[in-house]
């Protein structure tokens, strides 16, 4: 099966996002990999992804490399799958590309389908606005606590997508 991904990248009033085409056994290292590439990062720097609920709290992080000697069975990108992490009951994934800069990213499950004879995958199906040469400022001054996480947030740093309003995100 096919997973269609949005990846939104948060900018300061943009619309950027690549929309992917990814085969659901693929893992997350590929997924990283399809997204340093399709927002045209090099690529050398250390990446995340969290689980999310409902709410986009962030939760389970899941490393591009194991960072804790003490926890050697770390779930990593590389032996995690995509499958086991997003679905139709958990569309959403946060990821955060280069921990110094802050890029940080929204992906959102759009849809599932088949795979077309030919086509090599991952794919970036459609691209939308340039990735800007800075990651946005962030005020980390008026962030909530750390359990409650992207809750009651004024402001929706992914912008209104899929006609969703703010407090749809929030």
């Amino acid at each position: 099966m096919l997973y269609k991904l949005r990846i939104f990248l948060e900018t300061d009033g943009d619309d950027v996002y690549r929309d992917i085409e990814i085969q659901e056994n693929a893992t997350l290292e590929d997924l990283h990999n399809t997204i340093v590439n399709s927002f045209d990062f090099d690529g050398n720097e250390m990446a995340s992804f969290y689980l999310t609920d409902e709410e986009l709290n962030q939760g389970f992080e899941i490393p591009l490399f194991n960072m804790d000697d003490a926890n050697p069975n770390h779930n990593l990108m590389s032996n995690t799958l995509l499958k086991d992490v997003i679905n139709k009951k958990n569309p959403n994934l946060l990821y955060v590309y280069d921990y110094f800069n802050m890029w940080r990213f929204l992906i959102n499950l759009m849809g599932t389908g088949e795979e077309a004879p030919g086509i090599e995958y991952p794919q970036v199906a459609f691209a939308q606005g340039v990735r800007p040469e800075t990651a946005p400022d962030i005020d980390f001054s008026d962030q909530p606590d750390e359990d409650d996480l992207f809750n009651d947030r004024p402001d929706n740093p992914f912008g209104d997508y899929f006609g969703y309003d703010e407090d749809e995100w929030n």
